[in-house]
């Protein structure tokens, strides 16, 4: 245990120093988010500003998960990276990146919640429900990134196509009320929908309620069946995934 610690504190410190376009880019984003919601802090209104702090943190939610996955990819199959699976598991594997970008996440989207809560005079964020759907966002993009693990040689078209989709289907160029009702209802089955909009409505002082109690009820039902079918398959996946990055770092 305390050797699977240790490397998850020496990669997390080597995230900066290894893969920084790579991995600097999400806080780009993140940086161009904040600077158009200082602009949109001193030339909007209050209603105004608050709605459009609801955009952006969806944004930067999809960007947080999809980068997690996308970084991943590129850091598990690195050259010179570990081969030999037994050695350091999947599992431990992904957790550096997962740590470092979740940081980076938190910190900004507090930020720049702060940027327009200083505008409109209030505090516009609840710190408990913000840490309760970021855990949900980790539950949710595991499975989802050894998936993407499995994936031959994902290039930038098929990225920019996932992210797209990715975006479509949470309220990110939208709000849930400009859609139709039964459609708005059956986007809410996706697990990504329910924890972009936890923390898009969390980021504007809607913490979280008992009304949201069944939402949270499907989610959880979700992730039992998919980490179930993620332990079943794991074995066979660690067999897959050895070949295939075995195959190559020798080309």
């Amino acid at each position: 245990m305390k050797q699977k610690f240790n490397y998850l504190i020496r990669h997390f410190s080597y995230q900066v120093q290894n893969f920084k376009f790579h991995n600097l880019t999400p806080l780009l984003m993140y940086f161009i988010c904040g600077l158009f919601l200082v602009i949109g802090s001193l030339t909007l209104t209050n209603v105004e500003a608050v709605r459009y702090l609801y955009l952006v943190i969806g944004l930067m939610t999809t960007i947080w998960l999809f980068s997690m996955v996308v970084l991943n990819w590129n850091i598990v199959f690195a050259k010179d990276s570990i081969v030999k699976i037994r050695y350091v598991s999947i599992f431990y594997r992904i957790m550096p990146t997962i740590l470092f970008q979740t940081f980076i996440f938190t910190l900004l989207m507090v930020v720049n919640s702060a940027v327009v809560a200083l505008a409109v005079d209030d505090w516009m964020i609840n710190i408990f429900t913000m840490l309760y759907y970021i855990i949900l966002g980790l539950l949710l993009i595991v499975p989802f990134i050894l998936f993407y693990l499995m994936t031959d040689s994902p290039n930038y078209r098929f990225n920019v196509i996932v992210f797209v989709i990715l975006i479509l289907v949470v309220p990110v160029v939208y709000l849930p009320e400009q859609l139709p009702t039964a459609l708005n209802n059956l986007l809410s089955l996706n697990p990504f929908y329910y924890v972009v909009n936890g923390l898009q409505t969390n980021s504007i002082d809607i913490a979280w309620g008992i009304n949201r109690l069944p939402h949270d009820v499907l989610f959880f039902a979700q992730m039992a069946l998919l980490y179930l079918w993620i332990f079943k398959l794991y074995d066979k996946m660690k067999f897959t995934f050895y070949d295939f990055n075995k195959k190559r770092q020798m080309t």
